[in-house]
């Protein structure tokens, strides 16, 4: 079983940066995961409530209490830290809801306009929380976004 979590992190770009929680898997960023450090973020903002909402309706969706936001029910863990429009792509993950345990699957750069066909897609090839952890880290992080 994996351990999810979040922790404080930064993005930069040539006009500016962007604080944000980024996601941790077993203590490790999520981003450090990647093979090239992205720019993309969580929608979990530090420093910026104007995302409020959006970071509502991702751990909404993370939840299971929303439909993913691509057509094939992936849901996006990383985003354009300028905008989040999941046309400038990001990256997506499959989320498996069973009994006990939540599993994150095949993360990897999808864009909202072309099928999920990442061929490094197995970078991340996913993690198994246990249900009732991750329910409660969601719901923890929901109040306080929606707070």
């Amino acid at each position: 079983m994996n351990e999810l979590g979040v922790e404080p992190s930064v993005t930069r770009w040539n006009d500016g940066e962007a604080r944000f929680l980024d996601w941790t898997i077993d203590g490790v960023a999520l981003c450090s995961m990647l093979s090239e450090p992205p720019q993309q973020q969580t929608p979990l903002f530090l420093d910026d409530d104007g995302w409020r909402e959006a970071a509502v309706a991702a751990l909404r969706r993370l939840l299971g209490e929303l439909p993913g936001d691509f057509d094939d029910g992936r849901v996006a863990l990383l985003v354009c830290p300028l905008c989040g429009d999941l046309g400038c792509g990001g990256y997506s993950v499959e989320v498996v809801f069973g009994d006990d345990v939540v599993e994150w699957r095949a993360l990897g750069w999808q864009t909202d306009y072309e099928p999920f066909d990442d061929p490094d897609e197995y970078r991340f090839t996913g993690a198994t929380f246990e249900r009732k952890a991750y329910e409660t880290l969601l719901g923890d992080l929901l109040s306080n976004y929606r707070a």
